[in-house]
């Protein structure tokens, strides 16, 4: 990352950090311990408000952290989209074990998204960001991370989405915003599997086969059989990024199941091997981009 702005810890909270990307416009407004104010510019260098915002922990300080919010918004003239960990609960459906939250902390919530003409973004996969990873009725669950915008905005984002990305490591999950999306049946194709030569084939068995086959069994000039080489390692090398795709997205899944399984179905235990599993994976797919990014 380009840029970054940190903000130390103060008490139990962990700080605020924002950063951004080379070619990135961003112009820090404000920062406290609860948020950081900044305008990206996007594309066409029209400026977008974005406010990350860390809710205060304690309920009996949180109305602080709503009044900041709120002197934030009535100065606004721009996009504003708001994001981050507000510590807190819009309703009962936001929560399940545990104790039932106080109503006048969910009105509190209410009543800065409805001043401030706020849309709450609801995730496209996942609910709950926060869970104790303890078992059958003692587990509490809750969505304590959101993204907001401004009404009046919600239709210069067409196909604006939000995701929640579970964590291996940690019983808090992360929340994503992507301001353009996806047109529908819209696909992605990863860069990275473009074909290109790696060094790593020369180790691997499969890889050696495939270079024979295609080979001997291809009675062009060398380019030819050079393509056809290219070709099949190609179609392999997507196979074998796919496959541990999967996998990935299956735990992903499978943390999700858990997480949204309603009642006492719970498994602390068992979200826990799945949050291991997950961390596993991950480590091996980034081991792999790292040595293909290494190569070229």
């Amino acid at each position: 990352m380009e840029g970054c702005l940190a903000v130390n810890a103060c008490g139990k909270s962990g700080g605020l950090v924002m950063m951004w990307k080379a070619g990135t416009k961003v112009e820090i407004k404000n920062y406290s311990g609860n948020h950081i104010d900044s305008f990206i510019h996007d594309e066409n260098n029209k400026p977008i408000r974005f406010t990350g915002f860390y809710g205060n922990a304690d309920p009996n300080n949180r109305k602080s952290s709503w009044d900041m919010l709120k002197r934030v918004g009535r100065l606004v003239k721009e996009r504003w989209i708001i994001g981050g960990d507000f510590n807190a609960i819009l309703d009962n459906s936001e929560k399940e074990g545990g104790r039932r939250k106080p109503q006048t902390l969910m009105d509190d919530f209410r009543e800065v998204i409805d001043e401030l003409s706020l849309v709450d973004l609801k995730t496209d996969n996942g609910w709950f960001t926060w869970v104790n990873n303890r078992e059958g009725t003692a587990m509490v669950k809750e969505r304590l991370d959101h993204f907001l915008i401004s009404a009046s905005d919600v239709d210069s984002f067409l196909f604006i989405e939000t995701k929640v990305i579970r964590q291996s490591n940690s019983d808090h999950d992360a929340i994503v915003l992507d301001t353009m999306g996806r047109k529908p049946r819209e696909k992605q194709r990863d860069s990275r599997l473009m074909f290109r030569y790696d060094m790593c084939w020369a180790k691997e068995a499969e890889a050696k086969n495939i270079i024979k086959n295609a080979w001997k069994m291809y009675t062009g000039d060398i380019m030819d059989k050079l393509e056809k080489v290219g070709h099949d390692l190609g179609a392999w090398q997507f196979k074998m990024y796919k496959m541990m795709s999967r996998q990935i997205d299956t735990i992903k899944s499978n943390i999700c199941r858990i997480i949204d399984r309603p009642g006492e179905g719970c498994d602390g235990n068992e979200l826990k091997a799945m949050r291991l599993k997950l961390g596993k994976l991950l480590d091996r797919e980034e081991q792999y981009w790292a040595q293909r990014l290494r190569v070229n």
